[in-house]
Protein backbone atom coordinates (compact mmCIF):
# COMPACT_ATOMS: atom_id res chain seq x y z
CA UNK A 1 0.00 0.00 0.00
CA UNK A 2 1.16 3.18 -0.63
CA UNK A 3 0.88 6.05 2.06
CA UNK A 4 -1.63 8.83 1.46
CA UNK A 5 -1.08 12.37 2.88
CA UNK A 6 -3.54 15.66 2.10
CA UNK A 7 -2.22 18.29 -0.03
CA UNK A 8 -2.32 20.89 2.53
CA UNK A 9 0.25 18.51 4.46
CA UNK A 10 3.35 19.28 2.28
CA UNK A 11 4.16 22.69 1.10
CA UNK A 12 3.93 22.85 -2.98
CA UNK A 13 6.98 25.04 -4.68
CA UNK A 14 7.55 26.85 -8.20
CA UNK A 15 9.88 25.37 -10.59
CA UNK A 16 12.32 28.14 -9.26
CA UNK A 17 12.69 26.46 -5.97
CA UNK A 18 13.13 22.97 -7.16
CA UNK A 19 15.81 24.62 -9.39
CA UNK A 20 17.29 25.82 -6.24
CA UNK A 21 16.57 22.32 -3.93
CA UNK A 22 18.27 20.50 -6.46
CA UNK A 23 21.51 23.24 -7.20
CA UNK A 24 21.88 22.90 -2.96
CA UNK A 25 21.91 19.30 -2.79
CA UNK A 26 24.46 18.65 -5.52
CA UNK A 27 26.70 22.24 -4.93
CA UNK A 28 26.57 22.83 -1.21
CA UNK A 29 25.82 19.34 0.52
CA UNK A 30 27.76 17.32 -2.08
CA UNK A 31 24.75 14.71 -3.19
CA UNK A 32 25.76 12.79 -6.43
CA UNK A 33 23.31 14.53 -9.28
CA UNK A 34 23.25 11.11 -10.83
CA UNK A 35 22.02 9.30 -7.50
CA UNK A 36 18.78 11.69 -7.09
CA UNK A 37 18.11 10.48 -11.12
CA UNK A 38 18.52 7.20 -10.15
CA UNK A 39 16.18 7.75 -7.07
CA UNK A 40 13.92 9.30 -9.42
CA UNK A 41 13.73 6.23 -11.64
CA UNK A 42 13.19 3.34 -9.15
CA UNK A 43 10.25 5.79 -7.97
CA UNK A 44 9.32 5.66 -11.96
CA UNK A 45 9.43 1.90 -11.48
CA UNK A 46 7.94 1.22 -8.04
CA UNK A 47 4.99 2.97 -9.93
CA UNK A 48 4.99 1.09 -12.99
CA UNK A 49 5.35 -2.42 -11.11
CA UNK A 50 2.02 -1.74 -9.14
CA UNK A 51 0.07 -0.11 -11.62
CA UNK A 52 1.42 -2.12 -15.23
CA UNK A 53 3.27 -5.39 -13.69
CA UNK A 54 3.38 -6.94 -17.47
CA UNK A 55 3.68 -5.68 -21.15
CA UNK A 56 5.56 -3.23 -23.02
CA UNK A 57 6.44 -0.10 -22.41
CA UNK A 58 7.03 3.39 -24.12
CA UNK A 59 9.68 5.93 -22.46
CA UNK A 60 9.49 9.15 -23.65
CA UNK A 61 12.32 11.36 -22.90
CA UNK A 62 13.94 14.98 -22.92
CA UNK A 63 17.03 16.25 -22.89
CA UNK A 64 16.93 17.22 -19.52
CA UNK A 65 16.32 16.19 -15.76
CA UNK A 66 13.26 15.03 -16.31
CA UNK A 67 14.42 12.67 -19.45
CA UNK A 68 17.39 11.46 -17.45
CA UNK A 69 14.65 10.28 -14.63
CA UNK A 70 12.65 8.31 -17.55
CA UNK A 71 15.71 6.86 -18.99
CA UNK A 72 17.20 5.80 -16.18
CA UNK A 73 13.71 4.08 -14.57
CA UNK A 74 13.91 2.67 -18.61
CA UNK A 75 17.38 1.33 -17.88
CA UNK A 76 16.17 -0.33 -14.45
CA UNK A 77 13.33 -2.18 -16.11
CA UNK A 78 15.26 -3.71 -18.71
CA UNK A 79 17.29 -5.16 -16.65
CA UNK A 80 14.13 -6.65 -14.92
CA UNK A 81 13.52 -8.38 -18.84
CA UNK A 82 10.55 -5.79 -19.57
CA UNK A 83 9.92 -4.96 -22.85
CA UNK A 84 10.77 -1.12 -24.14
CA UNK A 85 10.62 1.47 -26.68
CA UNK A 86 12.32 4.40 -26.26
CA UNK A 87 11.52 7.30 -27.68
CA UNK A 88 13.88 10.54 -27.37
CA UNK A 89 11.95 14.32 -27.96
CA UNK A 90 15.59 15.58 -29.68
CA UNK A 91 18.36 13.79 -32.40
CA UNK A 92 20.52 11.64 -29.89
CA UNK A 93 23.88 14.03 -30.61
CA UNK A 94 21.62 16.98 -28.85
CA UNK A 95 21.96 15.23 -25.74
CA UNK A 96 24.11 15.74 -23.17
CA UNK A 97 25.39 15.03 -19.36
CA UNK A 98 23.67 12.55 -17.66
CA UNK A 99 20.66 12.22 -20.56
CA UNK A 100 23.18 11.39 -23.10
CA UNK A 101 24.84 8.62 -20.28
CA UNK A 102 21.56 7.21 -19.82
CA UNK A 103 20.78 6.70 -23.53
CA UNK A 104 24.17 4.82 -23.86
CA UNK A 105 23.36 2.93 -20.94
CA UNK A 106 20.05 1.49 -22.88
CA UNK A 107 22.08 0.26 -25.59
CA UNK A 108 23.43 -2.62 -23.51
CA UNK A 109 19.93 -4.14 -23.28
CA UNK A 110 18.50 -6.17 -25.86
CA UNK A 111 14.69 -5.64 -25.06
CA UNK A 112 15.36 -1.92 -25.16
CA UNK A 113 14.47 -0.39 -28.96
CA UNK A 114 15.82 3.20 -29.02
CA UNK A 115 13.22 4.50 -32.33
CA UNK A 116 12.94 8.59 -33.56
CA UNK A 117 9.38 8.37 -33.82
CA UNK A 118 6.27 6.25 -32.03
CA UNK A 119 5.90 3.14 -32.95
CA UNK A 120 2.01 1.79 -33.41
CA UNK A 121 1.96 -1.04 -30.67
CA UNK A 122 -0.13 -1.15 -27.93
CA UNK A 123 1.15 -0.48 -24.56
CA UNK A 124 0.76 -1.69 -21.01
CA UNK A 125 2.43 1.86 -19.43
CA UNK A 126 3.87 5.04 -21.12
CA UNK A 127 6.60 7.19 -19.15
CA UNK A 128 6.05 10.72 -19.95
CA UNK A 129 9.58 12.05 -19.21
CA UNK A 130 9.83 14.98 -22.31
CA UNK A 131 9.83 18.44 -20.50
CA UNK A 132 8.48 18.83 -16.86
CA UNK A 133 9.22 21.85 -14.80
CA UNK A 134 11.43 23.13 -17.58
CA UNK A 135 7.88 24.21 -20.24
CA UNK A 136 8.58 26.91 -22.13
CA UNK A 137 5.81 28.07 -24.55
CA UNK A 138 3.47 25.39 -26.84
CA UNK A 139 5.36 21.97 -26.86
CA UNK A 140 6.31 21.59 -30.79
CA UNK A 141 7.87 19.23 -33.14
CA UNK A 142 8.72 15.71 -32.18
CA UNK A 143 7.31 16.64 -28.42
CA UNK A 144 3.36 17.82 -29.56
CA UNK A 145 3.50 14.73 -31.82
CA UNK A 146 4.50 12.24 -29.25
CA UNK A 147 1.49 13.96 -27.00
CA UNK A 148 -1.00 13.54 -30.16
CA UNK A 149 0.04 9.79 -29.85
CA UNK A 150 0.32 8.92 -26.03
CA UNK A 151 -3.81 10.69 -26.11
CA UNK A 152 -5.12 8.70 -28.50
CA UNK A 153 -3.39 5.58 -26.91
CA UNK A 154 -6.41 3.14 -25.55
CA UNK A 155 -6.29 0.94 -22.99
CA UNK A 156 -2.72 1.64 -21.12
CA UNK A 157 -1.59 3.74 -17.93
CA UNK A 158 0.07 6.63 -18.78
CA UNK A 159 2.73 8.32 -16.00
CA UNK A 160 4.03 11.77 -16.52
CA UNK A 161 7.03 12.63 -14.18
CA UNK A 162 6.59 16.41 -12.51
CA UNK A 163 3.84 17.34 -14.90
CA UNK A 164 2.05 16.10 -17.71
CA UNK A 165 4.56 17.37 -21.26
CA UNK A 166 2.00 20.71 -21.63
CA UNK A 167 0.99 21.86 -18.21
CA UNK A 168 3.22 24.69 -16.46
CA UNK A 169 3.78 23.40 -13.21
CA UNK A 170 3.64 26.68 -11.54
CA UNK A 171 0.12 27.84 -11.95
CA UNK A 172 -1.37 24.54 -14.04
CA UNK A 173 -1.53 26.98 -17.44
CA UNK A 174 -1.48 24.47 -20.72
CA UNK A 175 -0.29 26.87 -23.25
CA UNK A 176 -0.84 24.38 -26.63
CA UNK A 177 -1.44 20.87 -25.78
CA UNK A 178 -0.52 18.49 -23.24
CA UNK A 179 -0.61 15.07 -22.17
CA UNK A 180 -3.75 13.57 -20.00
CA UNK A 181 -2.27 11.65 -17.70
CA UNK A 182 -3.13 8.27 -15.40
CA UNK A 183 -0.93 9.58 -12.63
CA UNK A 184 1.82 12.09 -12.47
CA UNK A 185 4.81 11.90 -9.87
CA UNK A 186 6.10 14.48 -8.96
CA UNK A 187 10.14 14.59 -7.96
CA UNK A 188 11.05 15.33 -4.17
CA UNK A 189 7.34 18.05 -3.38
CA UNK A 190 3.77 18.74 -5.36
CA UNK A 191 4.61 22.04 -7.49
CA UNK A 192 2.08 24.76 -6.98
CA UNK A 193 0.14 23.99 -10.39
CA UNK A 194 -0.53 20.49 -10.47
CA UNK A 195 -3.34 18.78 -8.45
CA UNK A 196 -4.74 15.90 -8.35
CA UNK A 197 -7.50 15.27 -11.04
CA UNK A 198 -8.20 16.13 -14.92
CA UNK A 199 -4.87 15.47 -16.75
CA UNK A 200 -2.53 15.32 -14.27
CA UNK A 201 -5.03 12.00 -12.77
CA UNK A 202 -3.70 10.52 -9.18
CA UNK A 203 -1.03 12.65 -7.87
CA UNK A 204 2.23 10.88 -6.21
CA UNK A 205 5.51 12.23 -4.85
CA UNK A 206 8.73 10.52 -4.75
CA UNK A 207 10.99 11.23 -2.10
CA UNK A 208 14.51 11.60 -3.35
CA UNK A 209 16.95 12.01 -0.50
CA UNK A 210 17.23 16.10 0.05
CA UNK A 211 18.21 16.41 3.35
CA UNK A 212 15.73 18.32 5.59
CA UNK A 213 18.03 21.05 6.47
CA UNK A 214 17.71 22.43 2.43
CA UNK A 215 13.58 22.60 3.31
CA UNK A 216 14.93 24.28 6.21
CA UNK A 217 16.93 26.72 4.32
CA UNK A 218 14.31 27.67 1.66
CA UNK A 219 11.86 28.28 4.13
CA UNK A 220 9.81 25.48 3.37
CA UNK A 221 9.87 24.44 6.76
CA UNK A 222 9.68 20.66 8.16
CA UNK A 223 8.58 17.77 5.40
CA UNK A 224 8.56 14.34 6.40
CA UNK A 225 6.94 11.33 4.00
CA UNK A 226 6.51 8.60 5.51
CA UNK A 227 7.80 6.59 2.29
CA UNK A 228 9.48 6.80 -0.52
CA UNK A 229 6.17 6.84 -2.25
CA UNK A 230 3.22 8.86 -1.04
CA UNK A 231 -0.32 9.69 -2.78
CA UNK A 232 -1.52 13.20 -2.47
CA UNK A 233 -5.56 13.63 -1.55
Amino acid sequence: MIPTIPREDLPAISAAQMQKIIMQATGKYGLDGRLLIEHVGRNLVDLVTKFAPEGPILVVAGRGNNGSGGLAAARLLAAHNRQLWVVPTHEAENYSGTPREQLEHLKHFRNVRIRTSLPKLKFACVLDAAIGTNLDGPPRGRTLDMIRVINNLQGCCVISLDAPTGIDVDDGSIPGSSVKATMTLSVALPKRGINPGGRVGRLFVGDIGIPPVIYADLGLGSVHLPSFLVEIT
